[in-house]
Parts: structure tokens; C-alpha cells; sequence
């Protein structure tokens, strides 16, 4: 029986000399992977983290489904034709292929997941996208830090806790990534903002298995924080 899902495009490997596997996160069913049969001879723009609408079969006793039809849901242009934001899409499908592991749906993390591609679309300004995106995935994932104050001055990243002691992290840093967390603003320069990343980076390695994603990273340092 086919099925028809919407789903966020996070991986994409060759199957054959003419297919492809498409992993989705997907509205219905969370993270599920299809075979495309054919995929490299149709004429389909199949971008990372693009946003698909997904006709398929998958039987229940395989990992794998069989897509019959794919066709873009919302047109994304700027992301695929500004350097920087293709390098920041980059970013966002390197972190959620890391993060999201599990085939159960969630609804609300797939409405997270599409509106901050669309913001990202969207955006003029990038320095802080990179930021946002990561605490507002770690609240979304239920791994966001304790405040003991309102503006902390450090941060223990092994105990996921804010601190009105400093640590060992750039204070400035530690607030600009408090307020990000908490949804407000909070004046800073491109140095504090590339410490903020590597920050929540490092938090991000602690808390969730085998996160790594310091290819991208390196990419990202080089060319939106110089």
C-alpha cells in the first residue's frame, strides 16, 4: 500500500549506478531511509534538507522503503545559491544526521526542523543562526542546561548546569549562549560568537553519543567568522 509523507531530505548515498538512499525525516513516521530507484537518471533536484513531498512502500519487516514519487514541497532558492547559506545547511544536516536516531514521530520536532530551514531561507544576517539553531535543537532534544541566575558568568558543561561562578569559557561567550537559550537578545561580536559555537559544541559532544561534526565546523569558522 502506498504511503505519503512530507520529509526533510538529511542524507543522501549511492545505491547503484542509477539509484539512490534517501534518508527523510518525515512528519508521520520521524527518520526513515528509501531506496530511489532510477533517482540519477530523472531529471529531480534533490538537495540536503530540502523539504519533500514523499509517495512510497515500504513493508513493515524492511528498514528500507521504495519511493514511487518525489517532488519539492516549498522552493528554496537562496539557501542553494548563497555560498555561506549552503555552507550553514551544511551545518544543519551534519548536526540533525547526528542527533536524530530514532524512527518515532514527532511532530513538533519536525515543525522545529522546517522553520528553521525556512528562517534560514529567509535570513540576511548569519552570524548567529549557527547559535540559535544548536540551543534551540538541544531544547527541542529536552537536553537544555539549569540557570542558578540570570546572567551567568560560567558555564559546567559536564553537569549541563549555568553558574554564577566563571569556568574556564570566555564569560561573554557563556551569556551569549544563556541568552540564546532563553530566547533574548544579547550584544556581541563575531569572536564571542565563534566561542559560543565552540562552547555548545563541546556540550553538545558530552550529551549526545558520538557527536562530531568538526568538518563542518571548520568550514563554518573559516568562512562566517573571518
Amino acid at each position: 500500500m502506498k504511503q505519503k509523507s512530507l520529509g526533510i531530505l538529511i542524507g543522501k548515498k549511492n545505491y547503484s549506478e542509477s539509484s539512490l538512499i534517501l534518508s527523510f525525516y518525515t512528519e508521520e513516521n520521524g527518520l526513515i531511509s528509501f531506496i530511489f530507484k532510477g533517482a540519477k537518471k530523472k531529471k529531480l533536484a534533490i538537495f540536503q534538507l530540502g523539504i519533500y513531498e514523499i509517495v512510497y512502500f515500504k513493508r513493515p519487516e524492511s528498514n528500507l522503503g521504495i519511493i514511487n514519487s518525489l517532488e519539492m514541497a516549498v522552493t528554496l532558492t537562496d539557501i542553494y545559491s548563497n555560498p555561506q547559506k549552503l555552507i550553514l545547511s551544511f551545518f544543519v544536516v551534519d548536526t540533525l544526521s547526528q542527533t536524530l536516531k530514532t524512527e518515532q514521530p514527532d511532530t513538533e520536532l519536525f515543525t522545529f526542523i522546517r522553520d528553521r530551514i525556512l528562517l534560514l531561507e529567509s535570513l540576511d544576517e548569519l552570524i548567529l543562526f549557527p547559535i540559535t539553531f544548536l540551543t534551540d535543537l538541544i531544547k527541542q532534544l529536552g537536553f537544555s542546561p539549569l540557570n542558578e541566575q540570570n546572567e551567568p558568568s560560567g558555564f559546567d558543561l559536564k553537569s549541563g548546569r549555568f553558574t554564577h561562578q566563571k569556568t574556564q569559557y570566555d564569560e561573554q561567550a557563556v551569556k551569549l549562549i544563556y541568552f540564546s537559550f532563553v530566547g533574548q537578545e544579547y550584544l556581541f561580536d563575531k569572536s564571542t560568537a565563534q566561542k559560543a559555537l565552540l562552547i555548545l559544541l563541546d556540550y553538545c559532544k558530552l550529551h549526545f553519543p558520538n557527536f562530531n561534526i568538526d568538518n563542518s565546523i571548520k568550514i563554518i569558522r573559516e568562512t562566517l567568522y573571518n
